[in-house]
């Protein structure tokens, strides 16, 4: 009797080889490195030739295992597939969807939406895990999360892999945020800000990538009094006058302290908010439901801007 490679041991391979290394693909599985190795160890014995070189950095495939890989990968597009077409089958809109966001995101736009939800799918319900956007991706090439908010910022290019579903909720300007009655112009330029301090996130986020990026182009280097990827903290910070911040206006949690938001007349930044999922996962009733709902609050108008 002909012998077939176990399923579930090729959409761990197919893991192993996105990853690049056994520990990677079995913490994203959320089992043991031990319990990776020892399925690829019997995946290899089914098919009778070696599909990993085991190194010190991580796992490369063999010839074998990239001819392996092609068919693994096409067995999880079709087990995806196929879980999609039994969910469209049932047409029961009840279920948890799994969302991956970035924090901003999460609160201007995931929160509304579950009160969406409650009204056109109560038995949908979302579980929602804050991530920056490239670990979203991952998360969803991964098959852990079903959908992902995630932003890309002018001038901070985010490679999106072309065998992902995109989908554009909305382009916003990034707005100055400064402390009330601050000596700033009221329809300032960035150049003129160029002698204040800045109360800016990391070089490693986008939106703190972004902004320096812009000051550099103007002609100066932005003086960082405090910098936080903590946007609550970035707000308060700027209300007590330790400095300007650039944020896309639903990321000003100006509710939280007293700022005031202004539009920047030069350069105009933007950032997009994007929703991602694979192909076969926005078929699904429950995640299709997720997607629209957060359309729907995207639509909204944001609060004005002075």
């Amino acid at each position: 009797m002909e012998r077939w490679p176990d399923a579930a041991r090729l959409v761990t391979f197919a893991r192993v080889a996105r990853h690049g290394s056994l520990t990677s693909a079995a913490r994203s599985l959320g089992i043991t490195t031990s319990a990776v190795s020892q399925q690829m160890t019997a995946l290899e014995a089914e098919c009778g030739a070696r599909l990993l070189d085991r190194e010190p950095r991580g796992a490369v495939l063999t010839s074998a295992g990239e001819v392996l890989l092609q068919r693994a990968e096409e067995l999880v597009r079709h087990l995806d597939e196929t879980a999609t077409t039994m969910a469209q089958l049932g047409g029961e809109l009840a279920g948890r969807v799994r969302v991956s966001t970035i924090a901003s995101a999460a609160a201007s736009l995931v929160l509304p939406s579950a009160t969406v939800l409650g009204r056109t799918a109560p038995d949908v319900t979302m579980s929602v895990t804050v991530r920056e956007p490239q670990a979203s991706l991952d998360a969803i090439d991964d098959g852990v999360a079903d959908l992902a908010l995630i932003d890309v910022y002018d001038h901070v290019p985010l490679a999106l892999p072309t065998h992902l579903l995109v989908e554009e909720v909305l382009t916003e300007p990034l707005v100055l945020v400064c402390a009330a009655g601050a000596d700033v112009p009221r329809r300032p330029t960035l150049s003129a800000l160029a002698d204040h301090d800045w109360v800016l996130p990391p070089a490693t986020t986008a939106c703190g990538a972004a902004t320096r990026h812009a000051c550099r182009a103007d002609g100066f280097e932005p003086r960082t009094a405090w910098e936080t990827d903590d946007l609550l903290l970035l707000v308060a910070a700027v209300s007590r006058g330790a400095g300007l911040a650039l944020l896309p206006r639903r990321a000003v949690a100006d509710s939280v302290a007293p700022v005031e938001v202004r539009r920047l007349v030069a350069p105009v930044l933007r950032r997009r908010l994007l929703l991602v999922t694979r192909a076969a996962a926005a078929q699904r009733p429950i995640v299709r439901a997720c997607l629209d709902a957060i359309h729907h609050v995207g639509r909204q108008a944001p609060a004005p801007t002075g």
